[in-house]
């Protein structure tokens, strides 16, 4: 029965537990005087709004909507969550190599990857699908378009909040683009394995019956 009620409403779910760890986030970055995550918070706010307006229109996949909506509870998580008197986004999950921040970086953009793909293949033509591989570059480069977006965010962090700190330098800006692009090339992996490679697969099998 949980189950069934789970399936009916399992959007309205996820926005409903989306909706809650922002509102406790932003609690906990207040009580903390954390300037730069209620900043975050506020954008966050506004980018759910919009994502919302797209589903109603094109009706993204509920993988993209999960995976979005913890898209952002790591990333709240990761700038109020301390170990100790490290912030989480400066700790590392392989000692010396991958840190928090560079995983939501890589997983972020793998999700934005999904998400444009399934925005735009329907409207991509034909002839530019058989090529995967240039359909991939232009998902790349769209993806890590988003990025930068995301680092034009921080960067105005910087200069209005005096966020440099936390930010970090230019070494970290471009580990961050780094990230990205790994992120979106495993996006495009997932998405030929899992989505194109079936299709023309099918496409195939469905020539052959048709001749025989």
């Amino acid at each position: 029965m949980f189950l069934n009620f789970f399936i009916k409403n399992k959007n309205y779910l996820i926005l409903l537990f989306t909706v809650v760890y922002v509102m406790a986030f932003a609690v906990n970055a207040y009580v903390n005087h954390n300037i730069e995550f209620i900043y975050y918070t506020i954008l966050l706010i506004g980018l759910i709004y919009i994502i919302v307006l797209i589903h109603q229109h094109l009706r993204l996949g509920f993988f993209i909507i999960v995976n979005l909506s913890l898209l952002g509870f790591f990333h709240l998580l990761g700038g109020n969550y301390y170990i100790g008197t490290t912030r989480l986004y400066e700790c590392y999950l392989i000692p010396g190599v991958i840190r928090y921040d560079n995983f939501v970086h890589s997983y972020g953009t793998l999700i934005a990857t999904v998400a444009l793909y399934t925005l735009i293949a329907d409207f991509v033509d034909e002839r530019v699908r058989k090529h995967f591989i240039i359909f991939a570059f232009g998902l790349v480069l769209m993806a890590i378009g988003l990025g930068t977006i995301n680092e034009l965010v921080e960067f105005f962090a910087v200069i209005f909040l005096n966020a440099a700190e936390q930010v970090g330098g230019y070494y970290n800006n471009t580990l961050d683009l780094l990230f990205n692009t790994v992120g979106s090339i495993f996006g495009c992996v997932v998405v030929y394995l899992y989505i194109e490679r079936p299709r023309i697969l099918k496409k195939i099998n469905d020539k052959i019956n048709k001749n025989n």
